[in-house]
């Protein structure tokens, strides 16, 4: 991006900010005269200590006495709490004299100061998390980076808080940064050069945000420069790219974004809710100081994503259509069409939308869709995702309502069943996008539906969860409500087969031979790095041999006939395997919720009961114009 020379006064008063970063206590900052404060927050990446940044943020005219700062516990697009209070180091704060003021901490995530109007400002460390990422669960993608001089991943919200009652205040954001290191990120940034006539060491960037939601949506990359841009219609995508030992580059990469999300665009038609798309591309090594947690979060313009470094180009590309055509598609929902949770959402006390299906589950199925109404699939690619999707979704608790699950997804046992909304909240899409075909003989899907409730609610006005049912017949059909009470509101189970009748899909199982412990690379076991254990868990059901045992998953496998298996030995378990012979007594002693078990059988043939989609060949004309409408077949 082009850089802009400023006068020095300009530049004067930017310097100021970074000087009181570093301890300087003579030179203030003018002080706006307005009771509402805009809330200055400056991050050094230059002055990096011990793998941590400093971070100062500043306030004027306060009224009150006491006023507490926050990190949040929790942010849009997780659903599970990562208390990013737990990376801050040595919080103070300070009068406008540079003398102490009394603080205490509550919890992870909260700093109460006390003689709040004499507060001019407050200093801390952020250690990062892509380093430590055995010690935490929290999501690569959501997380952040710290490698002086060389990479920086920010999500603002790992270090920049917010003051209790404040969330609404605008911010100014000042990055001082190495200037070999160069921002990338959707958020408009004004670049400062030191205008010394010589060499420039650091940089000092400078980012506004009407309110700490915008903060906290706008990721940051800081690397150096390895970009490619396009535009697709009036939408400007921006690629950044670190990859440590440039395996990988921006510009061998574009090629394929670019096919892709303009294949996403003639997709989602006028739907426009975004004039800049920022694909932030972070590769790991991932060894244990590194990121290991593979995949995307969402942001309303953006999105991070993290993979391995070391895939091929056609296998980091396959990864890539997949995650950023779903992260893409988040410009639909919940940017344009999301509930007043989200938008007024509370980072530390959160309630949560009943609404998951529609967030995630209709962008999954989006992320499916386009990919075989655009040619970039064939039909049988197409059929095979969803036979993935009923598979893994068996595996979840089918008894749970999805409302319900998706209100309570923090807690157990809701939070175990998240990843369902990938799965059936897709199936559940897929359904609805069929009803409404039917009903209309092929003129009316999901896709249009969503465009009119687009129009319906838009950016600034959110939904009342329990009014979205009623909005959506008004703007589809009746069944389309009865379908969401019965399966969505309700925990009735969907009868798949029925509505892929209905266009013209055959839906049958067959047994398909599998090993002992893995089907199609998809073990049915992992280890784990902390405990050393070998635990039973699977994204598709479990084979017959296991499944006549006993074994659920979580369970951890202590031995199998008196022989001990563990991380250390966990391959053991296929070739052990392969020696059984059919008929013989077997005994596996588990642990099960801490308690000790043993399941003993015989062995016997494992298979697994695979689901089968064709296209009928007795299918009516309706029926083949549905499927046409459906898939544009």
């Amino acid at each position: 991006m082009q850089r802009t020379i400023h006068t020095i006064k300009t530049l004067l008063f930017v310097f100021a900010i970074f000087y009181l970063a570093t301890g300087c206590k003579t030179t203030q900052l003018p002080v706006a005269s307005t009771s509402v404060s805009t809330i200055r927050a400056s991050i050094d990446l230059v002055n990096v200590k011990d793998d941590k940044v400093k971070v100062e943020i500043q306030i004027d005219n306060l009224n009150l006495d006491t006023i507490s700062y926050y990190l949040p516990k929790i942010v849009p697009g997780t659903y599970q709490n990562n208390d990013f209070g737990k990376y801050i180091d040595d919080l103070k704060a300070f009068d406008r004299q540079g003398n102490s003021i009394d603080i205490q901490k509550y919890g992870d995530n909260r700093w109460k100061i006390n003689n709040a109007k004499q507060l001019d400002k407050i200093t801390y460390w952020v250690n990062d998390t892509y380093d430590s990422e055995d010690s935490h669960d929290v999501f690569s993608p959501t997380g952040s980076n710290i490698i002086k001089d060389k990479n920086f991943i920010l999500n603002l919200y790992a270090f920049v808080g917010y003051f209790g009652g404040m969330k609404e205040n605008k911010y100014k954001l000042f990055i001082k940064h190495p200037s070999f290191l160069e921002a990338s990120a959707s958020v408009e940034e004004i670049l400062f050069d030191n205008a010394t006539g010589g060499a420039s060491k650091n940089d000092i960037d400078y980012f506004s945000f009407k309110r700490y939601a915008d903060v906290a949506d706008n990721p940051i990359m800081y690397s150096v420069p390895d970009k490619a841009s396009f535009k697709i219609n009036d939408i400007e995508i921006l690629l950044s790219v670190y990859s440590k030992n440039k395996t990988h580059n921006a510009a061998r990469i574009m090629p394929q974004m670019e096919r892709m999300i303009r294949a996403q665009k003639d997709f989602l038609g006028d739907i426009d809710s975004t004039k800049k798309y920022t694909i932030l591309l972070y590769l790991s090594s991932a060894k244990s100081d590194d990121a290991q947690g593979f995949g995307a979060l969402e942001h309303n313009t953006s999105t991070v994503v993290v993979l391995p470094e070391s895939l091929s180009h056609e296998k980091l590309n396959e990864a890539l259509t997949d995650v950023v055509s779903h992260e893409f598609f988040h410009i639909v929902t919940p940017l344009t069409i999301h509930s007043k949770e989200i938008h007024n959402f509370d980072y530390n006390n959160p309630k949560m939308s009943e609404h998951l299906w529609l967030y995630e589950g209709t962008t999954e199925y989006f992320s499916m869709l386009f990919q075989i109404t655009q040619g970039l699939i064939t039909k049988d690619d197409f059929f095979e995702r969803i036979i993935g999707k009923i598979e893994a979704s068996s595996s979840f608790d089918d008894s749970i309502a999805f409302t319900t699950m998706s209100k309570n997804i923090l807690v157990n046992p809701y939070r175990n069943n998240y990843r369902n909304v990938y799965e059936k909240g897709a199936l559940i899409s897929m359904c609805l996008d069929i009803i409404m075909r039917e009903k209309s003989d092929g003129a009316y899907g999901l896709l249009d539906l969503i465009k009119n409730l687009s129009v319906r609610y838009g950016i600034d006005v959110p939904f009342d969860d329990k009014e979205l049912i009623k909005a959506i017949e008004e703007d589809s059909y009746p069944e389309v409500s009865a379908f969401l009470q019965t399966h969505v509101m309700s925990n009735t189970p969907i009868d798949y087969e029925f509505y892929l009748n209905k266009v013209g899909v055959l839906y049958g199982t067959k047994n398909t031979p599998s090993s002992y412990f893995i089907f199609k690379q998809e073990p049915f076991v992992t280890g784990s790095e902390v405990t050393k254990e070998v635990i039973f868990t699977s994204d598709i059901p479990f084979n017959s041999f296991l499944k006549e045992l006993g074994i659920l998953e979580g369970d951890v496998l202590l031995s199998i006939n008196k022989k001990e298996y563990n991380l250390n030995n966990i391959y053991d378990l296929f070739g052990d395997s392969n020696k059984w012979k059919i008929g013989d007594e077997i005994t596996f002693r588990i642990k099960r919720n801490n308690k000790i078990m043993i399941l003993k059988s015989h062995v016997t043939k494992p298979t697994i009961e695979k689901i089968i989609l064709e296209q009928d060949p007795e299918a009516s004309e309706q029926q083949k114009m549905l499927l046409k409408k459906w898939i544009n077949d």
